[in-house]
């Protein structure tokens, strides 16, 4: 993509659209609350704005429909015949699996974002990023203070927050976006907004949630090396990694605590399959279950990783598409221009996201609220571009 295709949009025609997505955001985040994961209600509080934002869409607004939208239609129906016709050959469990769940529910976001991102400014997408961005330090200062304000052992091998995974997607992606924005009138927003990261890459560590540390840093290593990222950014992380690496080289408790407790966490350093939570015996598993059912997959199942849990729930063709689907923003995204903010932390996300995808069963299309932020973003900046639409 080129500068030009981010153009600055009438703010009195978007205002609607705006508001409505910034709400649903904020709502989407907030859900993530203890107390509301806890007593089952993240979808009664998150679902009904996104289904107003649809049908406010429908009253104010002729739709445009991409013609890559029409091809990822057609890829869906492509998937549901298939999954009908290995149903009735096999008469395995296809339909309840959380993978089709999750794979509707973000393609739903990125078509609200296809919807209305041609009515989107800079200014707009700045406003539902800080939308996104306080809701999930909400929820991040409530973890903190139930969870560690009053002391946690960190030498210990149980996880303090059990839906540590997921939020700390959330944290990523909100330190992410105040790595790249800048605020320019209300320059104390610039001091404060480093509190924030620091603060949230503290909650990270302290969560443990391994795959999204790993996920983080070969970002951060993405941003340093990459051409097409702003220079200050590029310096800026380049001393902060350096000073926190010699940080943790200089001070041996430091170090054994980062490397110990938090990366190995407590367990065997000598055994990999200890080291990652038992995913490698997970993943060994695999060739045995999948064998003599390559073409129609053994149904729905829970596997620690996403493209082999796609593989082995549908077969060999079906997941394929699937994993296409699901895997398309990381890759069209890598092809977008990096000088526009937005779409340099659509990028990141989409790495940070695909990187996780490795290590869990439904990265990069949920579970729940996880992911929603890169396919409303990648929908949204997608309408922004050039591609012709029917």
């Amino acid at each position: 993509m080129v500068n030009d295709q981010f153009e600055i949009v009438d703010e009195k025609k978007n205002r609607g659209f705006m508001l409505l997505v910034a709400l649903a955001c904020f709502l989407s985040n907030i859900s993530q609350l203890p107390f509301f994961v806890s007593a089952g209600m993240t979808q009664k509080l998150n679902m009904p704005m996104w289904i107003m934002l649809l049908l406010y869409i429908f009253l104010k607004k002729k739709i445009k429909v991409f013609y890559s939208t029409f091809k990822m239609f057609f890829a869906i129906c492509s998937v549901f015949v298939l999954i009908l016709l290995s149903s009735i050959v096999t008469n395995n469990s296809y339909f309840n699996s959380s993978v089709l769940q999750s794979l509707i529910l973000s393609l739903f976001i990125y078509c609200l974002g296809t919807f209305v991102g041609d009515q989107f400014s800079d200014k707009d997408l700045k406003i539902v990023s800080m939308s996104y961005v306080i809701s999930a330090t909400m929820v991040a200062v409530s973890i903190y203070v139930e969870y560690f304000a009053a002391g946690f052992d960190i030498t210990s091998r149980q996880y303090a927050y059990a839906s540590k995974n997921s939020i700390s997607q959330i944290i990523f992606t909100a330190i992410v976006i105040l790595m790249f924005i800048h605020f320019d009138k209300f320059r104390i927003f610039n001091l404060l907004k480093i509190v924030v990261i620091f603060f949230e890459v503290i909650l990270l560590m302290l969560l443990k949630s391994r795959a999204t540390i790993v996920g983080f840093a070969i970002c951060l290593l993405y941003i340093i090396l990459g051409k097409q990222f702003n220079r200050k950014i590029k310096y800026l992380l380049t001393v902060v990694v350096l000073i926190g690496t010699l940080v943790l080289l200089m001070n041996e408790n430091l170090f054994d605590m980062f490397v110990g407790n938090i990366m190995f966490a407590g367990r065997n350093a000598s055994s990999l399959d200890s080291l990652t939570s038992g995913r490698v015996s997970i993943v060994s598993e695999f060739p045995a279950l999948i064998e003599g059912h390559w073409l129609t997959g053994i149904g729905s199942l829970y596997f620690e990783c996403f493209p082999l849990s796609c593989i082995l729930q549908f077969g060999i063709i079906t997941g394929s598409i699937i994993i296409g689907i699901a895997y398309l923003p990381i890759i069209k995204s890598l092809k977008f221009d990096r000088t526009n903010v937005y779409s340099s932390i659509l990028v990141i996300v989409c790495i940070g996201y695909g990187i996780n995808s490795i290590f869990e069963g439904l990265a990069p299309i949920g579970p729940g609220v996880k992911c929603y932020y890169m396919w409303l973003m990648y929908g949204i900046l997608f309408a922004r571009g050039i591609e012709k639409y029917a």
